[in-house]
C-alpha cells in the first residue's frame, strides 16, 4: 500500500518516479486491496537484480507522498465520475499530454497528445521508433468523430479502421475492460475541454510550436 499510495519501496526509499504511484494513489481501498491479493496470487520467481544507481542530485528531487487514510469506492451510477476515476488510475494524461523541457505538463495541453514515445514499437522489433501520442479531446483535430461504438471497437481491436494503433498503447491490456467501464471512460473523454492540436503518425514528423515537439502535422498547428 506505501509503494502504490506513496511512493515508497519495502526498504524505505521513494520509488523512481517512472513508477507512476500519484495516479495509483488515486485506486480506492477496495481496488487496491483486490490488486495486492492477486499479486499474493501469483508464482513466486527468484531474480537477482543489480541495485538502482541514482546520483545524489537525483535523489533529493524524489519525495514520497503523503499518507492517505481512505479512498472510497467510485459512484459506478455517475459515468462521468467513474470514468474520470478509472482514466486516473490508468494514467491515460501521462502519455496523451505533452511536457516541457522541465518534464511539466503544458497548461492547456491536456490529453491533447503529442508526447513523444521512443521504442521498439513498429513489427520489427529490432528498429527503435517515435510515435507520438493521439489527441483524445473531443476537438475536431482529436477524436470527436468518436462515437461510443467506434471507441469500444477501437479499444477491443487495437485498429481505428484500417490503421492499427501503436503497441505502446496497452489496448491489449484495457480491450479487457468492461462495456460499462468503456462507456464510462468514453463519457469522462467527452467532457474534456477541446485542444485543437494535429498529431498523425502516418505523416513525417515535423515541428510543431504549440508543444515544441515534432510529430506528423506539427507544422499545421
Amino acid at each position: 500500500m506505501r509503494a502504490l499510495r506513496q511512493g515508497i519501496g519495502h526498504d524505505g526509499r521513494t520509488l523512481y518516479p517512472l513508477m507512476p504511484y500519484p495516479y495509483f494513489r488515486s485506486l480506492s481501498d477496495e481496488d487496491l486491496a483486490s490488486v495486492i491479493v492477486y499479486e499474493r496470487s501469483l508464482q513466486p520467481v527468484h531474480i537477482e537484480r543489480p541495485p538502482t544507481v541514482l546520483t545524489d542530485d537525483i535523489k533529493k528531487t524524489f519525495q514520497p507522498l503523503s499518507p492517505l487514510a481512505h479512498v472510497p469506492e467510485p459512484d459506478k451510477s455517475d459515468r462521468v465520475a467513474y470514468g474520470k476515476y478509472l482514466v486516473t488510475v490508468g494514467h491515460c494524461d501521462l502519455c496523451h499530454t505533452p511536457v516541457d523541457e522541465q518534464g511539466n505538463q503544458i497548461p492547456g495541453m491536456e490529453f491533447a497528445g503529442g508526447a513523444p514515445l521512443i521504442g521498439y514499437w513498429g513489427p520489427d522489433p529490432k528498429k527503435l521508433i517515435t510515435v507520438a501520442s493521439l489527441n483524445l479531446t473531443p476537438d475536431p483535430s482529436g477524436i470527436s468523430y468518436f462515437d461510443e461504438k467506434m471507441f469500444i471497437n477501437v479499444i477491443r481491436t487495437g485498429s481505428v479502421q484500417a490503421r492499427p494503433l501503436s503497441n505502446i498503447m496497452p489496448w491489449a491490456y484495457f480491450r479487457n475492460l468492461t462495456d460499462e467501464d468503456l462507456t464510462a471512460i468514453f463519457a469522462y473523454l467527452r467532457t474534456l475541454k477541446p485542444v485543437q492540436h494535429r498529431v498523425d503518425n502516418t505523416e513525417p514528423p515535423k515541428f510543431c510550436k504549440q508543444c515544441k515537439g515534432r510529430h506528423g502535422f506539427g507544422e499545421r498547428n
